[in-house]
């Protein structure tokens, strides 16, 4: 911490927004996969990912780049995974949707 650049107000700013970016990243990625169609949240967790390891404005992410990776990775497979899954098995997704509207 003790290097002449974490004295800048403005960069202490950009440093503590790709944190939260980091943080909102991995948070977004993990609750993407809680609900069936949680697609928006895996967009914003790619999104805050991409957010938080940009290397411009300056300075880069060192501290929780692996979060950011995470959530962006994430974010991701969910992106591609949901969609892909629900393809796949349409004909089965079909006939459960049929057996829980004849539910009473």
């Amino acid at each position: 911490m003790g290097t002449p650049e974490s004295a800048n107000p403005t960069v202490l700013t950009v440093l503590g927004q790709k944190y939260a970016f980091a943080t909102a990243s991995l948070m977004l990625g993990l609750a993407s996969f809680i609900s069936l169609l949680g697609l928006e949240k895996a967009l914003l967790a790619v999104i805050f990912g991409y957010l938080a390891l940009k290397r411009e404005p300056a300075p880069a992410l060192t501290q929780r780049r692996d979060w950011a990776r995470v959530g962006l990775g994430l974010g991701l497979t969910a992106l591609v995974g949901l969609p892909l899954v629900l393809l796949l098995f349409r004909d089965r997704l079909a006939v459960l949707l049929d057996a829980l509207q004849k539910l009473p």
